[in-house]
């Protein structure tokens, strides 16, 4: 009887040390600077390019984003006005999104990018 429980303590051990979903992050109201030295839109574009993101301007105040990871792929829709950007999930391929869950990386490469535009317009970053 205890060989059994300790095998089931093992399974269940390595089934949750595998499990890589989280929560996945949405970041609003991310602060503008009153003088930044470039345009809002510059420096979103920028901040996606140092991060390996693709930016694409889709129309005024909006700008998706894509990257590629290996097989991994994200897209997010990045929208701004002259005080706050916010970076909004959309789609992904192989990172396990499920009902607001998503692999732990994307969070990662959502601050990474988040820090990025922060840095392009100047101020400095939340510590991503």
């Amino acid at each position: 009887m205890k060989s059994i429980k300790l095998v089931l303590l093992l399974v269940a051990g390595l089934y949750l040390s595998g499990c890589t979903s989280t929560p996945i992050v949405e970041l609003n109201n991310e602060p503008i600077p009153t003088n930044s030295a470039q345009s809002i839109e510059q420096a979103i574009i920028q901040g996606c390019k140092a991060k390996g993101w693709t930016p694409i301007v889709a129309s005024s105040n909006t700008i998706d984003a894509y990257i590629t990871v290996r097989s991994h792929k994200a897209h997010v829709q990045i929208t701004y006005d002259d005080k706050f950007y916010n970076i909004n999930y959309v789609s992904s391929t192989n990172l396990d999104y499920d009902n607001g869950k998503i692999h732990r990386n994307y969070n990662k490469w959502i601050y990474k990018l988040s820090a990025s535009i922060q840095q392009q317009l100047g101020t400095r970053a939340h510590g991503y």
